[in-house]
């Protein structure tokens, strides 16, 4: 249930847009019950059904803003990627100014859900993100958020750094304590010893609902 709910939400985003979000969460809560009124399930269903439905928001939800990105066009013109493609810059630049900056002056523990992050890591990365955020906006690529064109400029540019820098590490910071939780390192069989698969999206999923409602309040391409 909770892999077909994550598989479907992007393509009923792309295809029918936001509403379709709500759509197919309502869909898992009944078909989640209905897994356990009949006997599949059996095992508690608080914990199985709750499980689900945390993954099925995390991934599937969450990332289902990149398909809702891709989706959106101006006159013809697409400009979804440029969305996307913001929102992965400003991610990555979190990501290896963290990286870079914690491994380099780390010294400060920063949560108990992940002792090896440091405060000096955190506050790198959230620099580097607004500062990708400016470069866009001098550079004005990419459309829509840097240059003149569908409301963009330096401002939204700055601001969606700024904003990315702050849900940035909320995501990494989450997956890292849903792995302490479990009592797992990896999160997956792939790429073992660097958290799994998922862990080299956790801040992107945060990132990319954080760059749509940014995109809708400033109408920088997106209807508000």
């Amino acid at each position: 249930l909770g892999l077909t709910a994550c598989a479907s939400l992007p393509l009923a985003v792309y295809w029918r847009g936001e509403s379709a979000m709500a759509v197919v969460l309502v869909l898992s809560v009944v078909f989640g019950a209905v897994w356990y009124l009949t006997g599949v399930g059996n095992e508690s269903p608080i914990r199985g059904l709750g499980t689900t439905l945390l993954g099925i928001l995390h991934i599937g939800l969450l990332g289902s803003f990149a398909a809702l990105m891709l989706s959106v066009s101006v006159g013809g013109v697409d400009i979804g990627t440029g969305l996307l493609t913001a929102a992965v810059l400003v991610t990555v630049g979190y990501d290896v100014g963290a990286l870079a900056i914690g491994r380099a002056m780390g010294r400060s523990p920063l949560s108990p859900a992940s002792p090896n992050k440091t405060v000096e890591g955190l506050l790198g990365g959230m620099g580097v993100a607004v500062l990708v955020g400016f470069s866009m906006g001098l550079i004005g690529q990419p459309a829509p958020f840097a240059g003149d064109d569908w409301g963009g400029g330096l401002g939204p540019s700055l601001l969606l750094g700024i904003v990315a820098a702050l849900a940035a590490p909320i995501g990494d910071l989450a997956e890292s304590q849903i792995k302490r939780d479990l009592g797992v390192k990896d999160m997956g069989s792939i790429l073992p010893g660097h958290g799994g698969l998922l862990d080299r999206f956790d801040s992107l999923l945060f990132v990319l609902p954080a760059t749509w409602y940014v995109a809708r309040v400033l109408e920088v391409g997106v209807p508000g």
